[in-house]
C-alpha cells in the first residue's frame, strides 16, 4: 500500500539496506522551483496523527503474524511454580522429596504482606478504654462497645493494654467487618459479624510463618554500612560478622569493591514482620578469595556452619582473645622491655584495650593457673586439648572462673587492666604448642571438628541448593564470575 504510507517510512522497505535519503519536509520539491518530484502520498496530505495511528495498527498486525511462526513455544513469563534445572544439585540425589528449588518464584510473600495492608491499625493509648478508642477513630463508639459486650467472657476491654493494636478490617460501606486485637506475641481477640447485627469473639494464635529472603552488599566503607544499604537488619549483620570472624578479619581484611550476599530467614506473625531467623548460606567475596558457609542442623538439633566441603568455619581457637584499639607490641625473640631496660624475649602479643574490656578464652579448655605472677600480674593459664596452653596476663580482675574449671570458647576469664610490669591498659596473650611459644597472630590455628560422616549425604543436598540459590543472587557480572570460580573446595 505504497500510497496509504507516508514516505518516510516507504523508501527504507523498497530501498537497499543503508541507502535510505534524508526525508524531505511535506510541501518541498524535490527539484528546484519544480512540482514534478512530491510524492503521491503528499498529494493526500494523510495528517500526521492519522499516519503514527496506521503505522501502529499494521506493525502491531505483523507482531501477531511473527507470534504465530514458532508454534507454542514462544515465552510465556511465569509467576508461580516455575521449576528450572539449571545446576545440578538441586533436586535430590536419593530420588526423595526435593528441596524447594530455589529459583522458583513465591508469590505467597507478596499476597501476605498485601492482605496485612487491608487491615486499618489503631493503637491504644495510655489510659484509654476501648469505647474511648471507638469514639476516636472510625471505629465508632456504638461499635467499640459491641466488642467489649461480645469478648466479655473470653477476654474483657478492661484487660486491654496501652500499646497494643486493634486490625480493622471495614467492608464496601464502611462498616466493620472484623477486628483483631493483639492479646501477646502468640495470641490475639478476634471478633468477626455473628450475622445477626452483632459480633462473635475468640482467642486465636497467630499463624507463624517463614520465608527466605536473600540480599546483595558492596563494601564501600565497612559491612555495617553495607548491609543497612542492602536492606539486612542488624541483628543479621552482626550474625555475618561472627560467622565470618573465623577466616576474615572485618576490620582490616576488608576493601572497597568486596562484596557479600545472604539468604537469611524472616519470621512473619498474621503477615507481619516480627523479627529476623538466622542465616542460611552465605558468601564473602575479598582479597580475590569466596568464601562460603552453609548453615546445618543436625538430628540432635545442633547447629552450624560449614564450608561446602564439610569443613567446620569454626576454629578451635579464635584469633584474638580481645576487642583491642591497636597492637602495642607484637611477638619477639629479642626486644628491649620498657620496664626494665633489657633485651628479652617477648612470647606473646600485648593488645592496648579500655580498662575493664572483657578478656575472652580463646577455645574450650581447663583453667590451670589463676593467680598472680611477678611482673604478669594476674594472670589465667588455660590448657586445651592436645598440646595447646593459652596465657591471658596484666589483668586488673578475674572473671567469674576458678582454678581447676573448665571454660568454653569465649567465655570471660578476665578484665583488661595493667597489674604487674605493664606501662599502660593492655592484655599480654600467649599461645603455646607443646610448651614452646608461637606467634599468635600467625600460628596455623587448628579446625574445630568436621561435620560427622552419617550427616554429609543430607548436608551434600543442602549444600548444592543453597550454592545454586547463592549463585543467583547479585549483579550479573558478580554471577559470572563467582560461577567461574565456584569449583575451588573454599568457595
Amino acid at each position: 500500500m505504497p500510497s496509504m504510507l507516508n514516505k518516510d517510512f516507504a523508501q527504507p522497505l523498497n530501498g537497499p539496506a543503508g541507502t535510505r535519503p534524508r526525508p524531505l519536509p511535506q510541501g518541498r520539491a524535490r527539484g528546484r522551483g519544480s512540482r514534478k518530484g512530491r510524492s503521491p502520498s503528499l498529494r493526500l496530505g494523510i495528517p500526521r496523527p492519522l499516519r503514527a495511528m496506521l503505522l501502529g495498527v499494521l506493525t502491531a498486525a505483523a507482531s501477531a503474524v511473527f507470534a504465530t511462526i514458532g508454534g507454542t513455544d514462544h515465552f510465556v513469563p511465569q509467576t508461580r511454580n516455575l521449576s528450572l534445572s539449571m545446576q545440578p544439585g538441586l533436586s535430590n540425589p536419593s530420588g526423595g522429596t526435593a528441596l524447594q528449588n530455589p529459583l522458583a518464584f513465591e508469590p505467597s510473600d507478596q499476597d501476605e504482606e498485601k492482605a496485612a495492608e487491608e487491615w486499618t491499625r489503631y493503637t491504644l493509648n495510655k489510659g484509654e478504654t476501648l469505647s474511648q478508642l471507638g469514639q476516636r477513630t472510625d471505629l465508632g463508639r456504638e461499635t467499640a462497645m459491641a466488642l467489649a459486650r461480645a469478648s466479655a467472657g473470653i477476654f474483657p476491654a478492661r484487660k486491654m493494654r496501652a500499646g497494643h493494636t486493634l486490625r480493622v478490617q471495614f467492608g464496601n460501606e464502611g462498616n466493620s467487618e472484623a477486628v483483631h486485637y493483639q492479646i501477646d506475641q502468640q495470641r490475639y481477640l478476634a471478633w468477626h459479624r455473628d450475622g445477626k447485627g452483632g459480633f462473635g469473639a475468640e482467642v486465636m494464635d497467630y499463624p507463624r510463618t517463614v520465608h527466605v529472603r536473600e540480599a546483595f552488599g558492596r563494601i564501600r566503607t565497612s559491612l555495617f554500612e553495607a548491609g543497612r544499604r542492602a536492606g539486612l537488619s542488624d541483628k543479621i549483620i552482626m550474625e555475618l560478622a561472627r560467622i565470618y570472624g573465623w577466616d576474615i578479619d572485618l576490620a582490616h581484611d576488608i576493601r572497597r569493591g568486596d562484596w557479600f550476599r545472604v539468604l537469611y530467614r524472616e519470621n512473619y506473625r498474621g503477615g507481619e514482620r516480627v523479627g529476623d531467623g538466622p542465616i542460611l548460606a552465605a558468601e564473602f567475596f575479598t582479597r580475590g578469595e569466596s568464601h562460603r558457609v552453609i548453615r546445618f542442623t543436625d538430628a540432635q538439633g545442633q547447629s552450624d556452619y560449614f564450608h561446602p566441603d564439610g569443613r567446620s568455619v569454626r576454629k578451635a581457637f579464635l584469633r584474638t582473645p580481645v576487642r583491642f584499639d591497636r597492637i602495642t607490641s607484637g611477638f619477639s625473640r629479642g626486644r628491649e622491655h620498657p620496664l626494665l631496660g633489657r633485651r628479652r624475649a617477648h612470647e606473646g602479643v600485648d593488645y592496648g584495650a579500655n580498662p575493664g574490656t572483657p578478656v575472652r578464652a580463646t577455645g574450650d579448655g581447663r583453667v590451670v593457673f589463676r593467680d598472680r605472677k611477678g611482673g604478669y600480674g594476674r594472670v589465667v593459664k588455660i590448657r586445651h586439648a592436645g598440646r595447646f596452653t593459652t596465657v591471658y596476663a596484666h589483668l586488673s580482675r578475674f572473671g567469674n572462673i576458678k582454678q581447676g574449671q573448665p571454660v568454653s570458647q569465649g567465655q570471660t576469664v578476665g578484665y583488661v587492666g595493667q597489674s604487674g610490669l605493664a606501662t599502660g591498659p593492655h592484655l599480654h596473650y600467649e599461645f603455646q604448642v607443646g610448651g614452646h611459644p608461637r606467634n599468635p597472630l600467625k600460628v596455623d590455628l587448628p579446625d574445630a571438628d568436621p561435620l560427622a560422616d552419617e550427616y554429609r549425604p543430607a548436608f551434600q543436598e543442602r549444600s548444592h541448593h543453597y550454592t545454586a540459590w547463592l549463585d543467583s543472587i547479585g549483579p550479573a557480572n558478580v554471577r559470572f564470575a563467582a560461577k567461574e570460580d565456584g569449583d575451588s573446595p573454599s568457595s
